[in-house]
Order: C-alpha cells, then sequence, then structure tokens
C-alpha cells in the first residue's frame, strides 16, 4: 500500500483570512520531454483538470493540431478548450497519465479536478487543520 503523503494548505488571498487558504499542490508536467512545474489548485468540484492556455504552450502543445473542441461549464463555457494529455508527477509518487482541458479563457488556472486526478490519486482534506494528503490510487 502506498503511504500519503502531506501538504500544507497555502494563503492564496491574505485579504480573506482563514477563508484564504487552498489545498495547492506543485505538479512536473510533461509533454513529449519538456516539463515544467507549476502549481495547481485540487478542485474536487471541478469535473475535469484544466490547464492554461500559455502553460499548454509552454509545454510544447499545439493548438491547432486538435480538431475537437471540449464542451465546458461555467466560468469558461464561453471559451473553447481541447483535450491536452500530460504526464504528471507529483513529490515522489510514479508518473501518471492525467488529461486536461486545455482552454484559452484568460482566467483559467491549472486546477486537478475529478476526471482524472481524483481517479488516479486519493485525496484527504483536513481544512480545520490546513492540510491534505494525498496517495495513489490502490490498483
Amino acid at each position: 500500500m502506498n503511504t500519503p503523503s502531506v501538504f500544507p494548505y497555502v494563503q492564496m488571498i491574505p485579504s480573506l483570512g482563514s477563508a484564504g487558504w487552498m489545498p495547492m499542490l506543485t505538479v512536473a508536467l510533461d509533454l513529449n520531454g519538456t516539463t515544467l512545474s507549476s502549481t495547481a489548485l485540487i478542485d474536487s468540484g471541478s469535473t475535469i483538470n484544466i490547464i492554461p492556455y500559455q502553460l499548454g504552450l509552454q509545454l510544447g502543445g499545439d493548438w491547432n493540431q486538435f480538431r475537437g473542441v471540449l464542451p465546458m461549464g461555467g466560468l469558461f463555457a464561453n471559451h473553447p478548450a481541447k483535450p491536452l494529455f500530460l504526464e504528471a508527477t507529483i513529490g515522489s509518487f510514479a508518473p501518471v497519465q492525467l488529461t486536461f482541458a486545455w482552454t484559452q479563457a484568460p482566467a483559467a488556472r491549472l486546477l486537478l479536478g475529478q476526471l482524472n486526478f481524483f481517479m488516479e490519486f486519493d485525496v484527504c482534506f483536513f481544512r480545520s487543520q490546513n492540510f491534505f494528503q494525498i496517495q495513489p490510487r490502490t490498483p
């Protein structure tokens, strides 16, 4: 069985006091040998992982190679998104393939959501204590 790793919540919006602390996670993303580290919000309310347009470009993604468009909802409903498949490494865990909605929405941030971050990792939030645990799913 995998041992969970513990991560602290991060104060993202100081003016909100304790409400401004968020479950943020550093993740290394790889596309065809180009690797970048970025900080992602773990969002159990997000249906899919989301990657901002500029970060996808920095990884070497080619927006024009994808013909299809993913339907998005909420704040991103009026912005196109395309699928982007990346290898992701979190801490000392083995890399996993994650599917992202690569969006041109200007307000997009890197999000780890239900499809498929929460399908690859078990996450336990301890919000009152400002930490969370992650462990890879058990096969």
